[in-house]
């Protein structure tokens, strides 16, 4: 195994863990629970909408001691710098804080170049007693979270469901989430192999972007929320099932 990514912890917890492509880290995220079974085939890219936070005046906050700016046109985070133009993946999700450090809530958010291969990147992990919003408006980690997801939505994302797409209408087949790989003929994962007239759809849900066929309500293919632009997964089927 040499990509990076979130994978189940080899030592046992119920947790997934960082893999870094040379060994396990101490990083941990919860496994969220399967998905409700009760559902209607996803048809189209849903996600809750986000809120918009001053998306184009900026944010400026710190958060664990290091100052913290993003604005439309870059974000940076004590030492670590991107512009969204430079942007090639993104994830962003919550989780309960590790063991040790109090419980509540963590609310994580990153953004690099060269996915899976350990390039540049911007990774921002904030909690409501580590946080100070600067300027009008205030407000806690959430906000600052929600923020920086609204930024990432708009300032980076359309270009980034864009660029995978015409590569897999120009005949590539692309690692999306490490563990999906899209091509021009449908995605396949994890044993499972699906083409685009297969494919309902999918939706994130607790923590997983699950991906459904036509023929059921049940998903049968997921990748966790964590790994490098799965966020981007239901747009990007949705893009491509639109085109072909």
């Amino acid at each position: 195994m040499s990509q990076p990514g979130w994978y189940p912890d080899p030592q046992g917890s119920s947790s997934l863990r960082w893999w870094n492509g040379q060994h396990w880290t101490e990083h941990l995220n919860p496994q969220p629970p399967g998905p409700r079974r009760e559902r209607q085939p996803v048809q189209q890219y849903q996600q809750a909408p986000v809120q918009q936070y001053e998306a184009v005046r900026g944010l400026d906050a710190t958060v664990r001691g290091a100052l913290l700016h993003a604005d439309e046109h870059v974000v940076a985070y004590g030492s670590a710098s991107l512009p969204w133009a430079h942007v090639e993946w993104t994830a962003y999700w919550t989780a309960s804080a590790p063991y040790g450090q109090g419980g509540g809530l963590q609310w994580i958010f990153q953004v690099g170049r060269h996915p899976f291969h350990g390039g540049p990147r911007v990774e921002v992990v904030i909690e409501d007693s580590a946080t100070t919003v600067h300027g009008p408006g205030g407000g806690g980690a959430e906000r600052v979270w929600t923020h920086l997801v609204d930024l990432g939505r708009t300032r980076a994302e359309p270009r980034l469901v864009q660029e995978l797409a015409r590569r897999v209408l120009d005949g590539e087949s692309i690692d999306v989430a490490q563990g999906l790989t899209v091509h021009p003929g449908g995605v396949r994962g994890d044993r499972v192999s699906l083409s685009w007239s297969a494919i309902s759809g999918a939706v994130i849900e607790n923590g997983r972007v699950w991906i459904q066929q036509s023929s059921s309500t049940a998903p049968v293919l997921y990748v966790p929320q964590q790994n490098p632009n799965a966020v981007l997964i239901p747009a990007l089927l949705t893009t491509l099932k639109a085109r072909r």
